[in-house]
């Protein structure tokens, strides 16, 4: 039963990012002349470059949301060049015998697995590490992938905290505050913790300065844009979004 299940789900990710079906033109009905037409360029770019593909009934399903391995997966697709399985297994624990195993363990093995992982679970030295690969994914956790790319082409950006205050400041919905001991410090939680009581400002938490750099940068490229001030960091994101924001990455940190 478990093989027929890993069988059924491996051939529902190959339909989703390689159907036989792939339009030649790249033109899909649900996308050109509708509300999605601002995602066709992008789209087209990522069809052409293997990252994702149509559906067999001809469509692109651009409202379609997506889940963190969905993106995971394209975001690997795109930029292969990033690898730091070594040909090992994911070193997360619940994606390990996902379908995605492989662009996990190539995206966020080795220094990537403490500050990208969802949860933590076991007893020193036995750390259990888990990303929640079937998550819905948000714009925050978008982000936070496509950091990866900023530090592989070291174009991170390492600003000031103050700086990070004020260019968070700028959004109606990015919040910023102490942290206490029951806060959720994961690199997917879209809040900055920062002590702002002492003299000098300080990164209240583990992996706050990571969270910081990655919001900092791909706000300041416009690769993560804001629509009438809001950045939605916990909407979900729809292929359209996502194909998106790749190609920005992709143009952004290509040369």
């Amino acid at each position: 039963m478990f093989q027929k299940k890993c069988l059924i789900t491996s051939l529902v990710a190959a339909t989703l990012f390689f159907s036989p079906s792939a339009f030649a033109a790249n033109t899909f009905p649900d996308v050109d002349g509708t509300k999605y037409e601002w995602a066709s360029e992008s789209i087209r770019l990522m069809v052409d470059k293997g990252v994702i593909n149509g559906y067999a009934d001809g469509t692109f399903k651009p409202g379609k949301t997506i889940t963190k391995a969905e993106f995971v997966h394209m975001f690997h697709k795109l930029f292969p060049e990033i690898n730091h399985s070594s040909g090992n297994s994911s070193e997360f624990v619940d994606a390990r015998k996902h379908w995605a195993n492989k662009d996990f363990a190539a995206i966020f093995n080795g220094d990537y697995i403490w500050p990208y992982a969802e949860s933590v679970g076991g007893k020193y030295p036995n750390y259990q590490f888990y990303v929640k690969p079937d998550k819905p994914l948000t714009r925050w956790d978008m982000m936070m992938i496509a950091s990866v790319r900023t530090d592989y082409t070291n174009q991170t950006l390492h600003p000031e905290i103050e700086e990070v205050i004020s260019a968070a400041a700028q959004y109606k919905d990015m919040k910023v505050r102490e942290a206490n001991y029951y806060d959720n410090f994961s690199a997917y939680y879209p809040v900055l913790y920062i002590d702002k009581s002492g003299e000098e400002y300080s990164y209240d938490g583990d992996f706050q300065d990571q969270k910081a750099e990655a919001f900092y940068t791909l706000t300041k490229m416009s690769v993560l844009t804001a629509d009438e001030g809001f950045l939605r960091p916990k909407a979900q994101v729809t292929r359209a979004e996502a194909v998106t924001l790749l190609q920005r990455l992709y143009e952004a940190t290509t040369k």
